[in-house]
Parts: structure tokens; C-alpha cells; sequence
């Protein structure tokens, strides 16, 4: 997966369904890789007063290392029905929140899992940091914190999920930024039917 900032959305008349034009060059997030285009995936997002809108996204195939990445827009939240304003603004306690025709139980989740998952967020941003200023352990600098982003960024959530997403950190689907742990799956993972040795596989592998 990766997320794109600058675009245009380009609706079909007909069909109703938008089309991400992206204005931005991105390199694959797992080994910095030219991404070609190959294929689109049809996504549905809806807003805070639960209209639908009709995305058709790019699948994008990493020529060197061969993974698949669907190119999101920072409207669109990962693995959630609803976009990101409206998850920001029920994490928020906005005024628009009022509004949200999701579930009290869904915006309930929403913001436990964020609750959550704060401390494993500002570790990431401090990992980006320490390694855009070439320090060899992550420094939390005073810019680079998830407080700072949410006092400086209108968006923040599209902000702060451009930022690790690219960054090659990958998400579950839980919440966008919900600590992922390896004993989840580890027992199972790359086993084949009889628990024997991990298998070759050399089939695509989809991110997003």
C-alpha cells in the first residue's frame, strides 16, 4: 500500500465512480522500487453522514521486488468502511461527530483502538525521524510526535498514515496504527499442511 496526498479525484458521470489521478512519485515503500501500474480495485468509502462514494483505485507491481501495492488517497482510511475526516473528527470529539450516522459501538472502537495505540505511533515517528536525520536509535524530536502532527495538521490521521504507510510500516486491520504483534501469527505463517518447512512461494505479494 501506498498513500498519495496530492491528487485530483476525476468522477465518472455515468457511473458515479471517482478515479485518483495522483500528482505525486512514489517508490516502492519495502525496498524504494519503481512501481508500474497494473490494475485497479474498486473501493467504497462513506462520510460522516453515511453517503457512499465509489472509488476506483491502481494496483501498482514493484518491478524489483514484486509487490503489489493499492494506491489509497489520504481521504480514504485503511480497512475502514468510513473515510478519514470522519474517523478523525469521532477520535476528535468534534462538533462535526454529532453527526456520524456510524454506530456508538464502532465510534467507541474507533477511539479505544486509538487510545491504544498511541505510544506504538510516536515509536514509528520517531523511527521515520531518526532515520531521515541519519541517527543510528530513534529520537523523538518535539516535530515529530503524534501531538505535534495533530496541533499543526488539519488532517493529521491522512497526515500521520502518508508518513509511516510510505515509510514501509505496514498496518492491521484492527485500526490503521494498532501495534502489530508477530506471535499473532507466527505459528503459522510460511508453514505448509503437514508443519513441515516454510514454503517457496513466489506468487505476488499484495500489501494492500
Amino acid at each position: 500500500m501506498v498513500i498519495v496526498s496530492l491528487f485530483e479525484l476525476v468522477c465518472n458521470k455515468e457511473t458515479g465512480i471517482y478515479t485518483i489521478v495522483s500528482l505525486m512519485t512514489l517508490g516502492c515503500p519495502l525496498c524504494d522500487g519503481f512501481l508500474k501500474h497494473r490494475d485497479h480495485k474498486c473501493r467504497n468509502a462513506k462520510n460522516i453522514l453515511g453517503e457512499i462514494r465509489h472509488f476506483k483505485l491502481r494496483r501498482l507491481l514493484c518491478i524489483v521486488c514484486e509487490s503489489l501495492h493499492i494506491e489509497l488517497p489520504d481521504i480514504i482510511q485503511p480497512f475502514k468502511h468510513y473515510d478519514s475526516e470522519t474517523i478523525q473528527s469521532v477520535i476528535d470529539g468534534d462538533d462535526a461527530a454529532e453527526d456520524c450516522v456510524a454506530d456508538e459501538s464502532t465510534m467507541r472502537r474507533w477511539k479505544k483502538d486509538f487510545t491504544e495505540a498511541l505510544p506504538d505511533i510516536d515509536l514509528r515517528l520517531a523511527s521515520v525521524y531518526a532515520r531521515e536525520t541519519d541517527s543510528k536509535t530513534p529520537i523523538i524530536s518535539p516535530n515529530m510526535t503524534l501531538t505535534a502532527a495533530r496541533a499543526t495538521e488539519k488532517h493529521w490521521l491522512g497526515f500521520v498514515m502518508e508518513l509511516l504507510i510510505n515509510n514501509g510500516y505496514k498496518l492491521c486491520t484492527r485500526f490503521a496504527f494498532r501495534p502489530f504483534h508477530f506471535s499473532d501469527n507466527i505459528q503459522n505463517a510460511g508453514r505448509n499442511d503437514n508443519g513441515g518447512e516454510a514454503k517457496s512461494d513466489k506468487t505476488v505479494n499484495d500489501t494492500g
